[in-house]
């Protein structure tokens, strides 16, 4: 029984996760276009910046960590 709840647990902890990324991925964008069309570049193309360093990061990280866990 106690399997079955970490298992549980750690499924939707996964889940969770999941849909943080893909909330990041496409809202990363979407505040990117909705603040350049408002006038403000230059804090546009910092958010950016900034999504693109943190989404090479976790795609980085996660690269390790399965890689990590093959071996």
């Amino acid at each position: 029984m106690l399997d079955l709840i970490k298992e549980t647990l750690g499924e939707l902890a996964w889940g969770v996760l999941a849909i943080i990324v893909f909330l990041w991925w496409i809202g990363g964008l979407g505040m990117t276009a909705f603040i350049w069309s408002e006038g403000d570049r230059l804090l546009a193309i910092q958010l950016l910046a900034l999504w693109a360093a943190v989404t090479t990061l976790y795609l980085t990280a996660s690269w390790l960590i399965r890689r990590a866990r093959r071996s």
